[in-house]
């Protein structure tokens, strides 16, 4: 069962159609952590001001423009709730367009979601649903998703709705800022000739399966084989710590007399220590 990312409907004309999205996509690169190599402890990130020379807790955080000069425009998160709620609010995917798919370049395509219906919105999902795949086009749409306005397009795959969320076309980088392009080199015929051969002879219909990810792959057999010889380590740093004394402060809590020792129980540990030197 996949776990459900955001909850809404997706709107269009009079319709509105409760649905669900998914992630459509499962990471599956090698995590790695960054550890001390002397004792092999995990190293955490630490909010430090350079300014201050101390490390900030999270209640002395604001967010922040940096402007062209160097400067910042500090914004309360007051200010950044009331731009923000209007649109986070209204849980729409709002389609505004239908076009054709091959009219969009891969460039604008983002992350994509499945979509489910709810259960009083089968009937709309399927039609909807159905209509793409007949007239082979695809829904422009409008969402508020993660705290950002997107573009996105909604598609039929599978039998099942998908949104991709998209980028906006000021996102994208123009293809003339790219070094080293021009339209004046020179160019012979016959190299070209033998290039389309080459294309034609290797050209097949895309078949996802067979390709894999060899990297990964490689890099988890080093990793299972330093497992089976047992070259593994566990770090010593403040993991363990953490864990030690959230057991001291649980034990703590099961026995109430060690957080208000009595007069003779103090007296006890004080004779105790004496004894001890």
């Amino acid at each position: 069962m996949l776990h459900t990312a955001w909850k809404g409907k997706i709107s269009f004309g009079l319709i509105d159609i409760p649905i669900k999205l998914h992630g459509a996509i499962e990471e599956k690169d090698v995590k790695l952590r960054t550890l001390h190599s002397v004792c092999h402890t995990p190293i955490h990130q630490e909010k430090h001001c350079q300014t201050c020379g101390r490390e900030v807790e999270s209640d002395e955080l604001v967010k922040g423009y940096e402007t062209a000069t160097g400067q910042f425009v500090v914004l309360s998160q007051q200010e950044i709730d009331s731009v923000k709620e209007p649109f986070a609010a209204n849980k729409a995917v709002e389609l505004l367009h239908f076009v054709s798919l091959d009219d969009i370049d891969p460039l604008f395509f983002d992350k994509p979601y499945y979509i489910s219906p709810g259960e009083t919105s089968l009937k709309a999902y399927y039609t909807l649903l159905n209509a793409l795949e007949i007239t082979n086009k695809v829904g422009i749409a409008n969402v508020f998703l993660y705290s950002k306005q997107q573009m996105a397009i909604i598609r039929s795959v599978g039998g099942s709705l998908v949104l991709h969320t998209m980028h906006f076309e000021e996102e994208l980088r123009s293809v003339t800022d790219v070094p080293n392009l021009s339209s004046t080199s020179s160019i012979n015929e016959s190299d070209i000739q033998v290039t389309v051969e080459l294309i034609d002879k290797l050209s097949t219909s895309f078949n996802p399966s067979i390709y894999n990810n060899n990297y990964r792959d490689a890099l988890q057999n080093v990793i299972q084989q330093k497992i089976n010889q047992g070259e593994v380590t566990k770090g010593s740093g403040s993991e363990e710590r953490d864990i030690r004394h959230l057991m001291e402060m649980l034990k703590v809590s099961i026995d109430p007399s060690t957080l208000h020792p009595t007069k003779s129980t103090a007296e006890k540990k004080t004779s105790s220590l004496k004894k001890k030197a």
